[in-house]
């Protein structure tokens, strides 16, 4: 068993030992922290605080639902890719991973960083869908005043975005997680989910005794999150099947690509890996990498740098970089 740093207090759980991860079915991929990514090749032109929805929520408020939007300053209209932020369903920050929001547009895309209702607002598993399929319908419909090729578009997440991602994609042509959408502009055609979430009961399988009975013993926000605030887990195994997006995977999921640190002590790495065989086993085209060494993203800096500096690494962002082309480019789409 690996022994982890101590870090500060934090709302979840955090490792003292982590197992090592499985890698039946994955690659593992070694990072060295340099190079780093590249910044600043390509000049970009941003829109800020783009509104594309209202919501009401429980308290009978309602609140907009902004993306910030990123691409290069060209006349060439470019794929579309959501960032979906982390925040472990507790916050949303779409400012969150400036920097690797801008390497990603820089080679060659839309990038849209977008808001998506979490536990405080009252927001579930369900809603955070809607809230992604709609930004996707607003963009496409708007792809004239942002230059977007409105014939894909791409989902990427971390952590809590993660899972929000792998569930919107698994769930293309699923009625009850279509919002308002109604149309094929709330789909994707691939997505990549870093270090995320999903059998939300199963989120520290991998750590010592301390953090499993921790999630065992506590009614925890993501049991509000799945729609059952103040369960515990054991209580709820519907609900959690229900939020979890290996439910619902079928063979014709877009593609995947997953990510995880081998040393992440706040979500397990068979988080990702639990996503990645439903979609094998289904017959759909997956991929995953165990990042060596690697934290959870920026997470990491309170322990070791160079955990953090991996997710940032020339690394790893070409590989997220390369799935995006292959399958967002162009080529044999429909004129």
């Amino acid at each position: 068993m690996a022994e982890t740093p101590s870090v500060p207090r934090l709302p979840v759980p955090v490792a003292a030992t982590i197992a090592p991860p499985d890698l039946a079915d994955s690659t593992l991929l070694e990072v060295s922290p340099n190079p780093q990514m590249s910044l600043g090749t390509v000049e970009l032109e941003s829109h800020l605080d783009v509104v594309f929805g209202t919501v009401d929520l429980p308290n009978g408020e309602s609140r907009e639902l902004k993306a910030d939007v990123l691409r290069p300053a060209t006349g060439e209209r470019l794929p579309l890719v959501l960032f979906l932020p982390g925040g472990a369903f507790l916050r949303c920050n779409n400012a969150m991973a400036l920097d690797l929001r801008r390497h990603v547009a820089e080679s060659g895309f839309v990038v849209a960083s977008v808001e998506y209702r979490v536990a405080p607002d009252g927001g579930t598993y369900m809603d955070s869908v809607h809230d992604v399929r709609a930004a996707l319908v607003h963009l496409r419909q708007h792809a004239d005043d942002f230059g977007i090729d409105p014939r894909t578009a791409a989902l990427w997440g971390e952590s809590a975005g993660g899972h929000v991602a792998a569930l919107t994609g698994v769930t293309n042509e699923l009625p009850e997680f279509s919002g308002h959408s109604g149309t094929s502009s709330g789909t994707v055609q691939a997505v990549v989910d870093a270090f995320g979430t999903s059998l939300l009961s199963a989120i520290a399988d991998d750590f010592d005794e301390e953090a499993r009975l921790h999630y065992e013993r506590t009614a925890t926000h993501f049991s509000a999150y799945a729609g059952k605030a103040g369960a515990l887990f054991s209580e709820i195994p519907e609900a959690v099947a229900a939020a979890d997006p290996a439910t619902y995977v079928t063979t014709s999921a877009p593609p995947f690509l997953l990510l995880h640190g081998s040393a992440d002590m706040f979500v397990s790495s068979s988080q990702t890996q639990h996503v990645h065989q439903a979609l094998r086993t289904a017959g759909a085209d997956s991929t995953r990498y165990v990042v060596a060494g690697a934290n959870h993203g920026d997470f990491g800096v309170l322990a070791d740098s160079d955990a953090a500096l991996a997710w940032t690494s020339a690394t790893v962002v070409n590989v997220i970089t390369e799935f995006l082309h292959r399958h967002l480019d162009r080529a044999g789409l429909p004129q």
